[in-house]
């Protein structure tokens, strides 16, 4: 009851303070006002900007990483396609300015042939970062490298699983303060609580991937829906 007496009182003041500056036009004003917020024409500030990282349309705000032996990037039909190179090929952000916590990060890939991680995926984890691997090592592992040292075919959060050819899947990747939680198709795969936790990348080419990368390794595949949104904790 209290919220709600608080509430009509700061509408009365506001209408006040309306009709000292607009006069009898104020009732009026308002009304359109939230007419139009009504019917979407105004966007209210709290509203979170398109999340979308990747356009559809070109590399528009993202470079190929210089791997060595990496394969052709290109985009086509609305899609990231990497061709098979010698290893690592890969595409990483051309800009820093990026949340480094509270934050979603989600993508869609397709494995077209090869035999290991189509669409590994690196990202801040606060001052540092960490790499979500799907499919790694022959093919199967699941996991983040690397955690107080140890990749993702080594450490507690190493599942395994097999990627079918010509499938699309969705990873999600969510950081906080607190932990590191991973998504496969909205299926949790990694929950790791950071406390006492070293963080890092495992030592390599992927260190080239930062702020926020996509790769693959010996893989053609698709990569399209890259977005990344700020969240609540």
């Amino acid at each position: 009851m209290g919220c709600r007496v608080a509430a009509n009182l700061s509408v009365a003041i506001f209408m006040k303070k309306l009709r000292l500056f607009f006069g009898q036009n104020a009732v009026w004003l308002v009304a359109v006002v939230v007419a139009a917020i009504g019917t979407g024409c105004i966007v209210l500030g709290k509203q979170k900007a398109n999340p979308a990282l990747f356009n559809g349309t070109d590399l528009s705000g993202w470079e190929i990483t210089d791997y060595a032996g990496g394969g052709a990037v290109a985009v086509k039909d609305g899609e990231i396609h990497f061709a098979q190179g010698e290893l690592i090929t890969g595409i990483h952000l051309a800009y820093d300015k990026i949340p480094r916590t509270n934050f979603e990060l989600e993508a869609e890939a397709m494995k077209v042939d090869g035999n290991d991680f189509f669409c590994a995926i690196t990202f801040p984890v606060g001052e540092t970062y960490a790499t979500f691997v799907p499919g790694g090592w022959g093919g199967t592992v699941v996991g983040i490298s690397s955690i107080d040292g140890l990749d993702a075919a080594e450490n507690e959060t190493a599942t395994f699983m097999k990627f079918e050819k010509n499938q699309w899947y969705h990873f999600r990747v969510r950081v906080t303060g607190e932990k590191i939680q991973c998504f496969l198709d909205d299926k949790l795969v990694v929950d790791l609580p950071l406390a006492d936790r070293q963080i890092a990348l495992r030592p390599g080419p992927i260190e080239l991937s930062v702020p926020i990368g996509i790769a693959s390794f010996q893989c053609i595949s698709k990569v399209r829906n890259v977005k990344l949104r700020t969240i609540n904790p």
